[in-house]
Parts: C-alpha cells; structure tokens; sequence
C-alpha cells in the first residue's frame, strides 16, 4: 500500500507543476498586457491550491510512515547525513512553505481588488512556490536523494 501511494505523490507533481507554471504565464501575460483578472484564472489558482492540498495530505502521510514510524530521529543523525535530512527536513519544510504561498495566491485571487494587483501577487506567489517546487522535488540524478524522474509502480 506505501508503495501505491508513494507512487500517486509522485505522479500528482506533475499536476502541481503544470498548475504551478500556468498560474504564473496567466498572472504575467495578465500583468504585462493590463488585462482583467478572468473566472479562468481564479479557476486555474484553485486547481492549484486543491492539488497541493491533496499532496500535502499524502505527503503527511508518507512523512509519518518514512520518517516518524521509521525513526529517523530517533538516531541523531538526520541533520548530519544529507538523505535523511533532505527528507525529514528539506523537502517538507520547502513544500510547505510553496504551499503556504499558493494558499496566499488563491486569496489574493478571491479579494476585490483590481486586476494590476492581482496579477502581480498572484504571479509572485506562484512564481517562488514554483521555483520552491522544482528545488525540492527529488529529481532522478539529485545526490543521495533522487527518485526516477517517472515512477513506476512497484509490485511487492
């Protein structure tokens, strides 16, 4: 069962990434070109924000059954050896933070304010959880802690 759902996390970055980069072209496209703020871009913050919701969910998991259950710091040594503090350290406290910033994007998109504004902060909320995205994804080829850049289902 770990396995399945170690495998849903890592397919629904995509999702979040694909999210993460139209929100950001939208909101510069938007700002640069002085357009109003559509339906359809308060639609695409929100795919956004309930991807990243259900990834923190799993990952709420995933983080209690990899790192908490597993003990990692029961050993003392998480913030020496570079995987288990990538993992227990790292990688959540980025992801959390790029949330909190797509959660702070979608409610500059749900405020009455005029469309310049919106933009703007909705572009630089998207724009540095994106790049906080793509920094703490264990890419294929990161040292010591890189995953295949396309999962496959493992059968155990």
């Amino acid at each position: 069962m770990h396995a399945s759902i170690l495998y849903f996390h890592s397919i629904l970055r995509y999702f979040i990434l694909l999210f993460a980069l139209i929100v950001a072209a939208q909101s510069l496209t938007g700002m640069m070109g002085k357009k109003e703020f559509a339906k359809g871009n308060k639609t695409f913050a929100l795919m956004l924000l309930i991807f990243c919701d259900l990834q923190l969910v799993i990952g709420l998991y995933l983080y209690y059954t990899y790192v908490i259950v597993a003990g990692m710091f029961k050993a003392g040594n998480v913030m020496k050896e570079a995987g288990p503090r990538f993992w227990a350290v790292e990688h959540a406290f980025g992801m959390i933070v790029a949330l909190v910033l797509v959660h702070i994007g979608y409610s500059v998109a749900k405020k009455s304010m005029d469309s310049e504004k919106k933009f703007k902060r909705l572009f630089w909320c998207s724009f540095v959880a994106l790049s906080i995205f793509l920094a703490m994804v264990p890419w294929e080829g990161k040292q010591v802690v890189g995953r295949p850049n396309f999962p496959v289902m493992q059968t155990n």
